[in-house]
């Protein structure tokens, strides 16, 4: 291994375990946000028409969100390779020494974690990994290759790690063990806690969960970084009808705007509303923003009244009014789907959240309603595309785009980067 690769190896465990810290935290990392609750005086106030004179100001606002956005692309918009490629990689083991199987559940941000967390304990058990079935929020199944695309998994894992379709009869004798894995446990915790389970019954089931602190402990494992990396950003990718439904969705909601734009922002009310979006007044940090405070935020910084706006909630109801009355070309799924596409998708959480995921993740903007892990894998691929125009809403009073700019970009702390040369 180069220098550049124990460098990269370094820098990705390092980063990976920062990750693993900001899910688990009840604010936007590195922003400073205000605890402004919404209330009902709050939304009428909002609801007001606008004067001549503030939409004077918000025509002329010199740091609309557009105007940032084409500055950031004229240097840093250009797709990231990734520091291995499938001959620099360590090669796995051709001869198995057992088997490691997982599971695929909720939302794709939590299939791109699980997924490189079992080809990691695989890497380093010289175990064949078992492509899994997928368990949506509520229950429902679908085969790996029903969502994914196997046969680019298959082909690039080729050789890193050895891949089965399926579980087997003849996949092991023995009695299937289930392991809790740690997030990005590195080699040591491998060694150390599950490869003696292992060798006794050759057959592993990797459950993983985000622990409430970070792995901190032990030597830094070289050679788990470089797979975690290629499994998340190169092996994994929606089966090709499916990415044709996304690009499809995409380019209806470009074309619906007059400049050929649209900003995905993930709200969805149903979440909010179980109690999740809390605040530390104390501290002046927020978690999450309703609808009225997602508004006020647009309005501040000058984005345009005309502009094309998708949320994740699945349909326009009085939830969404407060964005929606003022920008009246926000969308939701059920705007933007035919009658075939709703009867397919409307009636499927796991397929709803594929879309929301990945549209997310190719809109011009984004900006988040609350932060989490969709939050932070949407990031992550958009780093790897180049598409770093993400923002965070806040309370402060600043009406400069750029002073909302996600701190992931502006500081490069997520942990994407460290995968990228």
């Amino acid at each position: 291994m180069d220098v550049r690769q124990v460098m990269g190896a370094v820098l990705t465990f390092s980063m990976f375990m920062m990750l693993g810290n900001m899910i688990k935290r009840d604010h936007f990392e590195g922003d400073v946000l205000l605890d402004i609750p919404a209330t009902a005086k709050a939304e009428q106030d909002f609801k007001k028409p606008i004067s001549n004179a503030d939409q004077d100001y918000m025509k002329t606002m010199r740091h609309s969100l557009f105007e940032l956005s084409k500055g950031l692309r004229k240097s840093d918009a250009q797709p990231l390779k990734l520091c291995w490629n499938n001959t620099s990689l360590p090669k796995g083991n051709e001869n198995s020494k057992g088997f490691v199987t997982f599971s695929l559940t909720d939302g794709p941000e939590y299939h791109i974690s699980q997924i490189a967390n079992a080809v990691l304990v695989a890497k380093h058990l010289d175990a064949t990994l078992v492509l899994p079935e997928i368990v949506g929020s509520k229950g429902e199944k679908r085969g790996f290759e029903e969502i994914y695309d196997m046969e680019k998994f298959l082909t690039v894992m080729n050789g890193v790690i050895r891949v089965q379709r399926h579980k087997t009869p003849g996949t092991s004798t023995k009695k299937l063990v289930s392991v809790k894995v740690p997030y990005n446990a590195n080699r040591n915790y491998i060694m150390t806690n599950i490869k003696p389970l292992f060798q006794k019954t050759q057959n592993v089931r990797v459950v993983t969960y985000f622990p409430s602190s970070t792995m901190g402990q032990g030597k830094v494992d070289k050679d788990m970084d470089p797979h975690s990396c290629w499994a998340t950003f190169e092996a994994l990718r929606l089966k090709p009808e499916l990415q044709a439904m996304v690009d499809s969705l995409a380019e209806r909601l470009r074309n619906h705007g007059q400049n050929g734009q649209f900003a995905a922002i993930d709200y969805k009310g149903a979440l909010l509303g179980k109690g999740i979006c809390q605040s530390n007044a104390n501290k002046e940090r927020k978690n999450c923003y309703n609808p009225v405070e997602i508004a006020q935020f647009l309005q501040r910084i000058g984005y345009p009244l005309n502009a094309t706006i998708y949320m994740t909630q699945s349909k326009a109801d009085r939830s969404i009014g407060a964005v929606k009355d003022l920008y009246h070309n926000t969308l939701t799924k059920e705007d933007i789907t035919n009658e075939d596409e709703k009867g397919k998708l409307l009636n499927s959480e796991l397929e709803q959240d594929i879309i929301d995921f990945h549209l997310c993740s190719i809109s011009d903007i984004f900006m988040p309603a609350k932060s989490g892990l969709f939050y932070a894998n949407v990031v992550g691929n958009r780093i790897a595309t180049g598409k770093i125009d993400i923002l965070v809403p806040a309370q402060i009073t600043s009406d400069l785009a750029q002073n909302h700019v996600s701190s992931y970009i502006s500081k490069r702390s997520h942990p994407a980067y460290a995968c990228f040369c």
